[in-house]
């Protein structure tokens, strides 16, 4: 009875990626305020990197059975998640550095429990610097990477180390070489005064957390909330999993948790940092939802599902509270 609830046939079903796909491509153009289809050069940029993400998360999620069963739920979460807050649909830096993010991941998996994984490590150090180029924040997670490498992938060695300093070094002395040639520093200066403006705990800078009708409130309550019941399902039936996926798993926590204290800690930094937490949380979200049958767990899918759509439409401006 368990795989017969509603849940599990939306979670394995080949026509549940294909269907959020279309819809948020529709979503992603549509322009809320004028009530018609606009395909802006942003629109088109963020799109296009969003589409690569995708991508890779099917690619990550598949290659590395972050799921337990055949189910395309990580992708089909991540694209409604990315597709509901019209705020993310036009460029901006943070899509850079959650597609280089999720390349980060697919590679550093590839060097678990590895004997010489010297490339897999420079390889996913260098996207990490070239996301950090992209939200300068994201330094705070090289600690973490070799925190994952050493216990959670097991495969840090001194070559390893000092493979992952020079990756993550490279992209900052490319672009320093280069604003050197071209007597153009407006790039590293523009990541200077983001670093500079950035404020801790702003007393201003939770407006738009206090009001229950700003749209990226409401969706940062829903998602934190998904993403808390996700990890803690997950914490409390890790040993389902093998040990492998554990570890994979266990980085998505820590990434999710990492991202949401930046958020916090930095609103001003919200939706450059938000794309980064949802790459984590949908995964968590997509865990849960796919691997539970019970009935408790399948009156909440039902309940998400229609507290997602009424949030699709609000924020595409196709009804007002």
């Amino acid at each position: 009875m368990r795989n017969n609830r509603f849940q599990n046939h939306v979670s394995k079903s080949t026509l549940t990626l294909p269907l959020c796909m279309v819809t948020g491509a529709l979503a992603w153009f549509w322009n809320g305020t004028m009530q018609e289809f606009s395909f802006s050069n942003l629109a088109l940029a963020s799109f296009l990197l969003a589409a690569v993400c995708t991508y890779i998360v099917i690619e990550t999620s598949n290659l590395f059975a972050l799921l337990r069963i055949r189910s395309s739920m990580i992708a089909a979460v991540w694209v409604v998640c990315i597709s509901m807050l019209p705020a993310l649909h036009s460029f901006s830096m943070g899509w850079v550095a959650v597609t280089a993010l999720a390349a980060s991941y697919y590679t550093m998996f590839l060097a678990y429990q590895q004997h010489e994984p010297v490339l897999h490590i420079f390889h996913s150090f260098l996207l990490l610097g070239i996301a950090s180029l992209a939200i300068p924040h994201m330094l705070a997670s090289v600690p973490l990477y070799y925190w994952y490498l050493l216990v959670f992938l097991r495969c840090l060695t001194w070559r390893g180390f000092w493979a992952g300093t020079v990756g993550m070094a490279l992209p900052a002395c490319f672009v320093l070489g280069w604003c050197i040639l071209s007597r153009d520093f407006g790039f590293i200066q523009g990541r200077l005064e983001l670093l500079q403006a950035t404020r801790l705990f702003p007393a201003d800078g939770y407006a738009w957390l206090m009001s229950c009708r700003e749209p990226q409130a409401l969706n940062f309550a829903f998602i934190t909330l998904l993403s808390v019941i996700g990890i803690v399902h997950y914490l409390r039936t890790y040993y389902n999993d093998k040990i492998r996926t554990r570890m994979y798993l266990y980085i998505y926590v820590m990434q999710t948790v990492a991202s949401w204290l930046l958020m916090v800690c930095l609103p001003d930094l919200y939706y450059l940092v938000y794309p980064v937490f949802l790459l984590g949380a949908s995964t968590m979200i997509a865990h849960f939802f796919a691997l539970t049958g019970t009935i408790v767990s399948n009156l909440l899918f039902c309940l998400c599902l229609i507290l997602a759509l009424m949030l699709f439409t609000l924020n595409m401006g196709l009804w007002t509270f």
